[in-house]
């Protein structure tokens, strides 16, 4: 097996300009959410191309792949999104430009452009290692599968989608989120809140006629920042519970009217010693106080959830003591990187709680870094994405086994 792993590493390395060209060739196919045509054109030509046994395309325009086995061996997913957020004012946000990373703080190449660590860089590592699979004549016992998802930014439609419509399931599942080439074990979840505060409009040359419900929104945003934000709770393995104010909006939306009405979005990544009903008690008690000392504040607390996802977002732990096969991926991943992994939880949600809550280990692995991804400094280390394409087969090798 170590002659295999050996193997493997000279492979990448010797296809490493092709690599890179793969990568930028994905980041320069722009995929924002529900948009995601030219990406999945991208990834199917290189699924088909690395010699997959299957490739098909779902009407949202998720990718996937499989390398069969012969039978015998466990099956691995390996599940990546091709979305991503707007590119906002980014600088040449589609460029896929080689180039030093020293401007990013960040050690040797790297390649730059939207999508590139969350999580395209990954993706095209995916796809990568299939094809060194097939180039090595390594025939695996389990399948080899990756499911290239849409609309994951967005709630998780794609990835609902190939488990719901598709089946496209394995046995053990990687989720390709950055994770700075370390272990991803699960993550908070996401407790979500509008807060709708009613006043009364009236001409904004005599706002004294009216009760201006922006102003009595911005009263409840000062309390949940003074005394709520700083008790919430903290988790071992989670890290804190967080809550910040995302969106407001006010009716009528006319410069010259005192807002009758005005909401706000809360976005809350909550720990399992926080559930949304606590987050829903906490927020009732605290209007609750503000209208003792303000008789005229009218406000409610609406719980609200993304599109796509029934259940919320939940959070998820794989429990090493209970999937032995973590132990297995980290036993591998270090053989691959010449390092144990840490073990982590990422801040941030990911497709991984829906094949968790069927009750299928998933664990996370992935180039780049948390801190790039939804950033105007979006790149992937070139290293860190080459070693994550030998980290990949050699996770097909050691879960699905060798014929």
């Amino acid at each position: 097996m170590v002659a295999m792993l050996e193997a493997i590493s000279k492979q990448v390395e010797g296809s490493r300009a092709e690599a890179i060209s793969f990568l930028q060739k994905l980041i320069r196919a722009p995929s924002p959410s529900g948009y995601e045509v030219n990406a999945a054109e991208v990834v199917a030509e290189g699924m088909r191309n690395a010699g997959f046994d299957r490739c098909t395309v779902d009407g949202l325009h998720d990718v996937m792949g499989t390398i069969e086995g012969a039978g015998g061996g466990r099956s691995v997913l390996l599940n990546g999104h091709i979305d991503h957020v707007p590119e906002g004012d980014m600088e040449e946000p589609y460029s896929g430009r080689l180039m030093d990373g020293a401007p990013f703080g960040v050690e040797g190449e790297v390649v730059y452009g939207r999508a590139a660590s969350d999580m395209k860089g990954a993706m095209a590592a995916m796809v990568m290692a299939g094809e060194v699979l097939k180039e090595l004549g390594i025939e695996l016992r389990g399948d080899f599968k990756v499911a290239a998802v849409a609309q994951e930014e967005t709630g998780g439609a794609g990835t609902k989608a190939t488990i719901e419509e598709s089946r496209f399931l394995g046995d053990v599942v990687v989720i390709g989120e950055a994770t700075d080439m370390d272990l991803a074990l699960g993550h908070r979840g996401g407790a979500r809140a509008d807060i709708v505060v009613k006043g009364r409009s009236c001409h904004a040359s005599a706002p004294e006629r009216g009760i201006n419900a922006l102003y009595k929104a911005t009263d409840i945003i000062s309390r949940i920042r003074s005394d709520l934000v700083p008790r919430l709770p903290d988790h071992p393995l989670f890290g804190g519970t967080t809550l910040t104010v995302t969106k407001i909006a006010v009716k009528p939306d006319t410069a010259n009217v005192v807002p009758e009405e005005c909401s706000f979005h809360l976005d809350v990544r909550n720990t399992p010693n926080y559930p949304p009903e606590a987050l829903k008690r906490d927020l009732e008690g605290l209007i609750a106080s503000l209208k003792k000392e303000d008789p005229e504040l009218d406000a409610v607390v609406v719980p609200s959830r993304r599109p796509g996802s029934s259940r919320g977002f939940t959070g998820f732990y794989t429990d090493p003591e209970k999937h032995p096969v973590v132990g297995e991926i980290r036993g591998a991943i270090a053989e691959a990187l010449g390092r144990d992994p840490a073990l982590k939880t990422w801040a941030f949600a990911t497709d991984g709680r829906f094949y968790s809550w069927m009750g299928i280990p998933v664990v996370g692995f992935g180039p780049g870094e948390e801190r790039f991804a939804h950033t105007h400094q979006d790149n992937v280390r070139v290293d860190d994405y080459l070693k994550s394409i030998t980290v990949y087969a050699w996770l097909a090798c050691k879960i699905c086994g060798i014929k």
